[in-house]
C-alpha cells in the first residue's frame, strides 16, 4: 500500500496537478519541487533514513498539501516515535475535502489516514502532572510551557525521556521521566524551595535596640519580693521618722510647758497632765524613730537582693520606641 501511494514520479507529478483545484494553482517550478522531495523521501524510507525522510515530506507537503503527502508526512513521523505530530497530519488528511474528478489515490489515503489515525490514538502515551503544594505553580514539559487550562489534564505525549518542572513562589521541582508507548501516568511534584529563599523567609526583619526600661539594667528585673521589701521599707520607714519628728517636737512643745511649773523635781499637780502627755509623745516618738530605722534595713534589703535574669523570666515586655511598640520575652 506504501509503494502504490508514494507512487513513481510520474504518478506524483499528475496527482500534484490534479489537487490544483482545491488550493492555490501551483507554478511548473513547484510541481517539480514537490516532485523531487517526493522521490527523495520515498529513497530516505527505504534505506532506513526516517528524520530525513520526515524533513522531505514534511517540505512536500508545504508546497502541496494533498492527502498523499499528508500519509507520507504522517507515516515518516511514526517512524522516528513522533506519535502526536504523527496523528496530527493524519487527522489533517481525513479532513481533506473530497474534490470532484480527484485521483483514487486520494480517496485511498484518506482512508489508510484514518486507520494510522486510530492506531496513533491508542499507542501515544499521556502524563497528567500534579503540583502537591501549589495550585498556581507553572508546568513545563522539556522547557515548554503547558498552556494554565490544560496543565492538569492528561497530556499527549511522544515517547521517549522527558522533563516535567513545575515553578512558582513557593520552589520548583524537576524530574526527568522515561515514557513508554501506551503509558498513562499521574506525576506528582513537590516544590521545594531553594536554600538562599529558605534563608530570606526564615531571618526575622531587623530590629532597633530598645532602650532599657525605668529600674531595669542589663540584669534583669527585680523580684516581687525585692520590689516589696524596697518601696516598702522605705516608704514605712519614711511614715516612721515623720511620726517621729512630729511627735518629737510636740514632746519638746509640752516639756516647755511644764517646765515652769516644776522646781527641783516636783510639779504642780495642775501639771500633771501635761507632764503625762509630754511622757507618752516622747515614748511615741522613740517608737516611731526605731521602726524607722528598722524599716529603712529593710528597704536597704529590697535594694541588695538579686535581679531576675531576662532571659528567664518569660514574660512579654511591651516598650515604646522611636520606631513604635517593640516587645521582649
Amino acid at each position: 500500500m506504501g509503494s502504490k501511494l508514494l507512487g513513481s514520479a510520474l504518478a506524483v507529478t499528475l496527482l500534484l496537478g490534479t489537487a490544483a483545484s482545491a488550493v492555490a494553482a501551483p507554478s511548473a517550478a513547484d510541481k517539480e519541487t514537490a516532485r523531487r522531495l517526493m522521490d527523495e523521501g520515498k529513497a530516505f524510507v527505504q534505506s532506513g533514513e526516517y528524520a530525513k525522510a520526515v524533513d522531505s515530506y514534511k517540505k512536500a507537503h508545504d508546497i502541496m498539501p494533498v492527502p498523499t503527502t499528508g500519509l507520507a508526512l504522517a507515516k515518516a513521523r511514526a517512524k522516528v516515535g513522533l506519535l502526536v505530530e504523527a496523528r496530527e497530519v493524519a487527522l489533517e488528511v481525513v479532513r481533506m475535502r473530497t474534490e470532484r474528478g480527484e485521483p483514487a489515490v486520494f480517496g485511498e489515503a484518506r482512508k489508510e489516514a484514518r486507520e494510522l489515525e486510530a492506531e496513533l490514538a491508542k499507542r501515544i502515551p499521556t502524563v497528567r502532572v500534579r503540583v502537591t503544594n501549589s495550585e498556581t505553580a507553572r508546568i513545563t514539559l522539556d522547557d515548554a510551557e503547558v498552556p494554565p487550562l490544560v496543565a492538569h489534564d492528561p497530556i499527549p505525549i511522544n515517547p521517549g525521556k522527558h522533563v516535567f518542572a513545575a515553578k512558582s513562589v513557593e520552589g520548583e521541582a524537576r524530574l526527568e521521566l522515561e515514557i513508554a508507548e501506551k503509558d498513562v501516568k499521574t506525576l506528582e511534584l513537590t516544590l521545594v524551595a531553594k536554600p538562599g529563599d529558605t534563608a530570606k523567609k526564615a531571618a526575622p526583619p531587623a530590629a532597633t535596640p530598645a532602650a532599657p526600661l525605668a529600674n531595669e539594667d542589663e540584669k534583669g528585673r527585680r523580684t516581687p519580693t525585692a520590689t516589696a521589701l524596697l518601696f516598702g521599707g522605705f516608704g514605712l520607714a519614711a511614715v516612721g521618722a515623720i511620726v517621729g519628728g512630729v511627735t518629737g517636737t510636740m514632746t519638746l512643745t509640752k516639756a516647755n510647758d511644764v517646765k515652769p511649773q516644776c522646781e527641783n523635781g516636783i510639779c504642780d499637780p495642775l501639771a500633771r497632765g501635761d507632764l503625762d502627755s509630754a511622757k507618752t509623745l516622747a515614748t511615741v516618738s522613740t517608737i516611731s524613730f526605731i521602726a524607722a530605722g528598722v524599716f529603712a534595713a529593710v528597704g536597704v534589703v529590697g535594694l541588695v537582693l538579686p535581679r531576675e535574669s531576662a532571659a528567664t523570666t518569660g514574660t512579654l515586655r511591651v516598650r515604646f520606641g522611636p520606631t513604635g511598640v517593640m516587645g521582649a520575652f
